[in-house]
């Protein structure tokens, strides 16, 4: 028995709800044959949790790239982007995938809001999904329009900052005019060994850590936290811990320890580290 998907797309398997390669396979046949899987339903493929957001993804909705010559129209659940920039693309199980700097930029260049922009960055980056690098090229290479917020969110990914709450802290500090902090740095020891990653640091040897409390759970975690605070200490930072609840409420006060700290550092020789900006 038939039954129909989207305008010339039918199914003969009964009329339950479609599963996702279902889906995709009908948004495809009904795009073209060179149409492209992309935007967030693809990075959702990734498990990337930040592409659920609703102001990236409707559900059971799909996302698909086509030639500008084609004259296929958004229709039911697929959304058709005409673009004369058709990316590379990989093949699975008969289904076309845009590369992911690809399908994050689609996904963001849609998105009005800011914040769910910047988890996704942050969280693709983060996971090692794609690198910074690559979607800087995919967002100068592509459209402009719809970009900024991407702009704005690499800029802080380039500064150091890997996650949301890093990046608030980074903007936190800017805004205050601190502009000789360097964000996630490689801290090693004289000897090379590796010591820290800090979220903030000053070259005084202050060191702010931002600590998710979903990190210490665990007496494992607690502990590897302390051991790292204690080796931090023994290199010869100070380092100030704060969970980013306390941060977002009261980032002038945390900034106003901070700059305590730095200032009771002035004049003392810096620790001993080789320091490695965030690449």
């Amino acid at each position: 028995m038939f039954s129909r998907v989207l305008h010339g797309v039918h199914r003969v398997d009964g009329r339950g709800p479609l599963s996702t390669d279902q889906r995709d396979m009908a948004a495809q046949l009904y795009a073209g044959a060179e149409s492209l899987l992309t935007g967030a339903p693809l990075l959702m493929r990734k498990r990337v949790k930040a592409a659920a957001h609703p102001a990236l993804h409707v559900p059971g909705n799909a996302h698909v790239l086509v030639p500008h010559a084609h004259k296929r129209t958004s229709h039911g659940f697929v959304t058709v982007e005409r673009t004369v920039l058709m990316p590379a693309f990989r093949e699975k199980d008969g289904l076309r995938f845009a590369v992911l700097p690809r399908a994050v930029l689609d996904a963001v260049r849609r998105c009005s809001d800011e914040d769910a922009v910047r988890a996704l960055i942050f969280e693709v980056v983060q996971r090692g999904l794609v690198a910074p690098e690559a979607l800087e090229d995919e967002r100068r290479r592509g459209q402009i329009r719809g970009s900024r917020f991407a702009r704005l969110a690499l800029e802080e990914v380039f500064g150091g900052a890997r996650s949301v709450a890093e990046g608030d802290v980074r903007q936190a500090f800017l805004a205050r005019g601190w502009t000789d902090l360097l964000f996630n740095p490689r801290l090693s020891l004289p000897d090379g060994r590796f010591l820290a990653c800090p979220d903030v640091y000053h070259a005084s040897g202050v060191c702010l850590e931002v600590d998710s409390r979903e990190h210490h759970f665990s007496v494992g975690s607690w502990e590897a936290t302390m051991r790292r605070s204690a080796a931090m200490t023994a290199g010869g930072l100070a380092v100030i811990h704060v969970p980013p609840s306390r941060f977002r409420r009261e980032a002038d006060a945390v900034i106003d320890e901070f700059a305590q700290a730095v200032d009771i550092r002035r004049g003392w020789s810096p620790p001993a580290l080789l320091v490695r900006a965030a690449a």
